[in-house]
């Protein structure tokens, strides 16, 4: 049995994400959506988890949510399994478990622009 540190699993749950995204380097992303990747870590750390997965929503990046959903769970955060679970969570959680999903969020979030900046650099 492995053991994983909280980093590493988040890398790799990411690195997954885009994956999947990218066709593994067969499909080139989306320029909005390597926007909103590259944006993110730095809305959720200005404006609260809460109101950037409302914004990222608001705009239809609902993917991207998913896969920050993903990677979330991934670090144990098991009852998010898609971007409402997030959405729900970060609206309705005590003050506690608000903050804990929201520094997680900000690591997950960090790992999926590492991923998508390497797959777009290679290009």
């Amino acid at each position: 049995m492995t053991v994983h540190t909280r980093s590493q699993s988040l890398a790799q749950a990411a690195y997954l994400q885009i994956a999947l995204h990218t066709g593994n380097g067969t499909r080139k992303p989306v320029k909005e959506f390597v926007s909103t990747v590259k944006k993110f870590p730095a809305l959720i750390h200005t404006c609260g988890l809460a109101q950037a997965v409302a914004f990222a929503l608001a705009k239809k990046d609902d993917e991207y949510i998913g896969y920050l959903a993903e990677v979330l769970r991934a670090s144990g955060h098991t009852e998010l399994t898609n971007a409402k679970d997030l959405d729900d969570q970060a609206r309705t959680s005590s003050l506690s478990a608000y903050l804990r999903l929201s520094r997680d969020a900000i690591s997950a979030a960090s790992w999926l622009k590492r991923y998508i900046e390497a797959a777009v650099e290679d290009e």
